[in-house]
């Protein structure tokens, strides 16, 4: 099975029973990704060690991260840290739901990406010059090739393409342009002698007798 594009891959996945996927693509007005995770960590959970990246497999039971290589990886060689404290798991975990998905959610069985409280990351607005370049590019896709990509948005279909004259426009030369070079490696200029300049080749002609 071939996946070409991130909705179809959710697609794929939302196949799996109890499974709900979400694309949050930051483009689309309606599913930008969330912004602003460093300061809800920062609020609930202790900075990590360093080096813990190094590991593979991570573990986290009741607020306390084991850190490992892989699985074989013996606990002395683990690094073990706390992450919240051991004895407040459960008024820290109520807290962070609360705060991430509101006060509605109560467990995170009920939670969705849909309740993110989060701010959404700001969409960046596509100029009419970009917009015209899509839809010129786009619809020089052949048309039993357009399944393969996602349906774009209607300021894109339907965006005026560049008319030949337009086009003609934006690459016409400039008035005094260059000469066009020859093919070939350039050939460099010989640097003339100077009256009574010495040259390197009288350090190479013949002794005289």
């Amino acid at each position: 099975m071939n996946i070409y594009t991130p909705s179809l891959a959710v697609d794929e996945v939302n196949k799996v029973k109890s499974v709900h996927g979400v694309f949050l693509n930051h483009n689309d007005p309606s599913h930008p990704f969330y912004v602003g995770w460093g300061d809800l960590l920062d609020k609930y959970f202790k900075a990590p060690p360093a080096g813990y990246t190094a590991n593979y497999l991570i573990e986290i039971d009741q607020g306390v991260c084991t850190a490992r290589k892989t699985v074989d990886t013996p606990d002395e060689d683990a690094i073990v840290f706390e992450m919240v404290d051991p004895n407040s798991t459960d008024s820290i975990r109520k807290a962070v739901i609360k705060d991430l998905f509101g006060q509605a959610v109560s467990t995170i069985w009920e939670a969705s990406v849909r309740n993110v409280q989060l701010p959404r990351h700001q969409t960046n607005e596509l100029t009419e010059k970009k917009m015209k370049s899509l839809s010129a590019k786009y619809f020089s896709i052949p048309p039993q090739h357009l399944h393969y990509y996602p349906s774009v948005p209607d300021a894109v279909a339907n965006a005026p393409v560049q008319s030949a004259d337009q086009t003609d426009e934006t690459t016409t030369t400039p008035s005094n342009p260059k000469s066009k070079r020859k093919p070939g490696r350039p050939r460099k200029q010989k640097n003339k002698l100077k009256p009574n300049q010495p040259s390197i080749l009288q350090f190479f002609s013949p002794a005289k007798q």
